[in-house]
């Protein structure tokens, strides 16, 4: 099957989860009926992508070190996992919801890579792509986050404050990991970093700026 499908595939399910959770916020939180589409929209997203985050997390498991290591070929594998996680990103930009302009911007990035991952052959991938795959796969692990910015609407405000010290405190550490990876990378092989590499860089150095962001708020 061509790669391309996974990605309408997940699209399609991820637009179609959008009125299933609507009717289960209505029916479970009474606050979430006085809210805009567009504001309902917002908290679907997160919410619907915390709990694809938290997926992703558990089933990449086992497969991080394999692709890592060229141990075997999981390509089908990477490509249904980046079109799942891209849809939420790719998703949110179709529906009508409030997106400031650095998260448009993260949405619109996490789009092209869940692309262009539908071209690559893993078991042959260079270690830009694998940067690409870590940097992904520790960005799920901070799921947590995505349920602070959804379901802050709908929580009281010490609830808020407990969820906001917990994600913030997985947030910072795959933060560190992933930008601490990427740092010692460019530093020891920066002379041999082609255009590929110094694309995929300012690439990431956005999505490093919406972090950066979603960190700032965490600590407020």
């Amino acid at each position: 099957m061509n790669p391309l499908w996974y990605i309408i595939c997940c699209c399609s399910f991820n637009y179609i989860l959008y009125p299933i959770t609507n009717l289960f916020f209505q029916w479970k939180y009474k606050k979430f009926k006085d809210y805009t589409i567009q504001r309902q929209n917002y908290i679907i997203k997160n919410y619907i992508k915390y709990n694809i985050l938290r997926y992703i997390t558990v089933s990449t498991i086992p497969f991080t070190i394999l692709v890592l290591f060229n141990i075997g070929d999981h390509s089908n594998y990477i490509h249904f996992i980046g079109a799942l996680y891209g849809s939420c990103d790719t998703v949110a930009l179709i529906k009508d919801m409030p997106l400031s302009i650095s998260t448009k911007t993260h949405h619109t990035i996490t789009t092209f890579l869940s692309i262009i991952n539908t071209t690559i052959n893993w078991e042959q991938a260079n270690p830009i792509l694998k940067l690409m795959a870590l940097y992904t796969t520790l960005s799920c692990y901070s799921f947590d986050v995505n349920y602070c910015l959804g379901m802050r609407f709908l929580l009281s405000e010490e609830q808020q404050k407990a969820m906001k010290e917990k994600a913030k405190q997985t947030y910072i550490l795959t933060c560190f990991i992933n930008w601490s990876i990427h740092i010692i990378y460019f530093y020891n092989y920066v002379y041999e970093i082609k255009l590929q590499g110094i694309l995929y860089y300012c690439l990431i150095a956005f999505v490093a700026y919406d972090d950066i962001l979603l960190l700032k708020w965490l600590n407020h």
